[in-house]
């Protein structure tokens, strides 16, 4: 029996040692495809490959001559297939609270505002003062603004759908949500955007690819740290930004430019 348990350990010992040499010899040479996964956005990441964020990746990637392969899926089978599976090497759209076990690289590839949608009547939006002691909604454990710094009445719903009947009801004067979201449902309820005002809450979120926790995922994440910075300080990034008008690059993007 001890020689047993002397055998199993040097085996665990053996493969923790074969695992750490592994990462630690891991060279960028030998990375030729890099497969990134995310739900098909609009312009974002359309299902043929084009769209913003998968034209940072490419060009990004090409750098190290790693080509790109996306793939459309749905959110949550993606993320199973990237922290479970490991069939895809990242995913795109995820943020850093995240409790899934992924890793991060130094900088996101975009900033996520969230939307105000206000019925015209209400009136023009003004800041984070408009909601001052009105009704305002936004899903439930969205947790928007801490409740410290709520001076308004606060409204939860379980849908997009609930939260914009509730707005046309008259039951809440604002909703707090994201944009894609909004529009997908005024659209499937045809009701048109010229009867609201829909405007950006002024404090967004980061968002970011996130790798698989493999040793791989380490050397692709030096790569894209790397290359963001060379991309925003030869204007590369900024292009791509301006090929898309989707919005403008995030500040820690801009910050890239200063690094040493």
């Amino acid at each position: 029996m001890k020689l047993l348990a002397v055998l199993i350990t040097l085996l665990f010992t053996c493969n923790a040692s074969a695992e750490d040499e592994r990462a630690f010899t891991f060279k960028r040479s030998q990375i030729k495809t890099i497969n990134i996964v995310a739900p098909m956005w609009e312009d974002y990441t359309n299902k043929d490959g084009s769209g913003m964020y998968w034209d940072i990746l490419r060009t990004l990637y090409a750098s190290e001559n790693i080509k790109l392969k996306p793939s459309s899926v749905p959110w949550n089978r993606a993320m199973k297939m990237v922290t479970k599976y490991q069939t895809y090497n990242a995913i795109v759209g995820e943020y850093l609270e995240t409790e899934e076990d992924l890793l991060f690289p130094k900088y996101p590839i975009d900033v996520e505002y969230m939307s105000v949608l206000t019925k015209k009547s209400t009136g023009p939006w003004e800041g984070v003062a408009s909601l001052s002691g009105k009704n305002v909604g936004w899903i439930k454990d969205y947790d928007v603004i801490t409740s410290e710094e709520r001076d308004f009445n606060l409204r939860e719903y379980r849908t997009t759908e609930q939260g914009i009947e509730l707005l046309n009801e008259g039951k809440v004067d604002y909703i707090i949500d994201e944009w894609d979201e909004l529009a997908t449902v005024l659209k499937a309820k045809n009701l048109s955007i010229e009867n609201y005002y829909m405007d950006d809450m002024p404090e967004g979120t980061d968002v970011y690819v996130a790798f698989a926790n493999t040793s791989m995922s380490k050397v692709l994440i030096e790569i894209y740290n790397e290359q963001v910075e060379l991309m925003v300080k030869s204007g590369a990034m900024q292009a791509i930004y301006e090929k898309w008008d989707l919005g403008e690059m995030p500040p820690a993007l801009l910050n890239a430019a200063d690094a040493k």
